[in-house]
């Protein structure tokens, strides 16, 4: 069981430990404390561990055989982090009493402390000598020579990059083979299906995902983590595999909103944004049921009515905020929208792969852009830029929305992955949201709860997050 493996939720909070982590440092040249010199200053307390763990791990030895992996412990401010660091063999005892080699640990502060910051990519995103299939069979051979700007950027900060995670095909419906941590037998969601399971089942602390409509948030609440689509624009998008441009954006999952604070600020290459403490009793929420409420399963209707009730009695100031209209306006621009962008943006694959494509492709966002004439599409553009006035203007009002991140729990069976109806609006609008695995349903499944902020307002919406995770 997942709840029973001891692994760290944060890389920030502490050590991040798999059984390939040495191989992987290895191969990638990590581990490499040169790194981490800019950031060394006075040192608060150092403890080395006195007994030696050599890494099992076949692969770590065959990528460095000089080097063996060694248990490190350190105590600063009164908290503990352990990490494996690469050592040279031969008298290790000797070595870790070196006073050059533990002179390099002295001072390191937060978030330098928490050792690699690994991440995995979503199939739809370019990793310049490794395979990018876009979730197709007839992509398996294409091997980009280029990163995507995302990676680029997060290669340069010092981040491991570990592998690519299953995408549905082209970023749409059709699934790949990922299944849900929680149960195999039930959907992880989709399009980012893989990257929700391999961050849920502890295989990396953070992978990239990416959204057009509900593609972080929904596969992040089934299995159980943390979804976060920025604000629109917000992380480059060159590099990805185009779906629909207009609304298309880069996301994170992980197990902390520290991480996910830690990476935001990787991808903007700017100084972290630390988490504040917040007061949620001095904030207004509104909670939006949306206009589909009633294709709601009974377990999320009672987890989010007992849950609303709970910040009632805490005095939080919690309001119905009724906004059917917009959300509904939001699903007809954004069915035009994302329809016209992605027939237009699989240009090549229908006219040289079409065969090979799904049936819920063709017959879904593709079939939806043949309905859409370049007046209408233009019509439409002109009507999202009227809607997106409007859903600001509800945030005049209101500091935060909750809504649900998806309709219920994860979905059993692997051939649908479930819908996005509460992701829409966002996704249409560009407002950052992030999905909380606050509850649980009647099959022990996760059931995400989703925060919604204002356009722009990235930072708070992440301490509001982690405020609720205190409650």
């Amino acid at each position: 069981p997942l709840e029973d493996k001891q692994n760290p939720k944060s890389i920030v909070d502490g050590q991040f430990s798999m059984p390939f982590c040495a191989a992987v440092a290895a191969k990638s040249g990590g581990l490499k404390w040169d790194d981490y010199k800019d950031h060394l200053n006075n040192s608060d307390t150092l403890e080395l561990c006195s007994k030696i763990k050599v890494n099992p791990d076949k692969d770590a030895e065959k990528c460095c055989p000089e080097f063996m992996s060694a248990k490190v412990k350190m105590v600063v401010k009164g908290k503990t982090y352990e990490k494996f660091v690469k050592i040279p063999k031969g008298e290790p005892e000797n070595f870790m009493k070196d006073e050059e080699f533990i002179s390099k640990f002295k001072g390191l502060t937060e978030p330098y402390l928490s050792n690699e910051r690994v991440n995995q990519l979503t199939d739809l995103i370019d990793a310049s000598n490794t395979p990018t299939g876009f979730g197709t069979n007839f992509y398996q051979n294409n091997v980009p020579m280029r990163d995507a700007a995302s990676v680029s950027v997060a290669k340069q900060s010092g981040c491991i990059f570990i592998g690519k995670t299953v995408s549905t095909e082209l970023g749409h419906r059709a699934p790949g083979l990922t299944t849900n941590p929680h149960n195999k037998d039930f959907t992880p969601g989709g399009s980012s299906s893989g990257s929700a399971a391999a961050v849920a089942s502890m295989m990396a602390p953070v992978c990239f995902g990416t959204q057009t409509t509900g593609s972080v948030i929904r596969p992040a609440a089934y299995c159980g983590v943390i979804g976060y689509k920025p604000s629109y624009g917000d992380f480059d998008k060159s590099g990805i595999l185009p779906n629909s441009p207009s609304i298309d954006t880069l996301g994170l999952m992980s197990r902390s909103v520290e991480d996910i604070a830690l990476f935001r600020s990787i991808l903007l290459e700017e100084d972290l944004v630390s988490i504040q403490k917040v007061d949620l009793s001095k904030i207004k929420i509104g909670f939006v049921r949306t206009p589909h409420w009633d294709k709601t399963d009974d377990s999320t209707k009672e987890a989010f009515e007992h849950f609303l009730n709970l910040l009632r009695s805490d005095k939080l100031n919690v309001v119905d905020l009724e906004i059917d209209n917009l959300i509904s306006k939001s699903d007809a621009l954004h069915l035009d929208i994302s329809g016209y962008e992605f027939k237009r943006s699989i240009s090549h694959e229908r006219f040289n792969y079409y065969d090979q494509l799904s049936d819920q492709l063709r017959n879904g966002r593709l079939n939806d852009g043949y309905q859409v004439s370049n007046k209408n599409y233009q019509l439409a553009l002109k009507d999202l830029s009227i809607l997106k006035n409007q859903i600001d203007a509800v945030f005049d009002k209101t500091d935060l929305i909750i809504t649900p991140s998806a309709p219920g729990e994860a979905l059993k069976g692997l051939e649908y992955t479930g819908s996005p109806i509460f992701n829409t609006t966002w996704s249409l609008n560009g407002n950052p949201c992030i999905t909380l695995p606050l509850f649980k349903g009647k099959q022990e499944l996760p059931i995400g709860c989703q925060l919604v902020a204002r356009f722009g307002e990235d930072d708070q919406l992440l301490n509001y997050a982690k405020a609720f995770l205190e409650l």
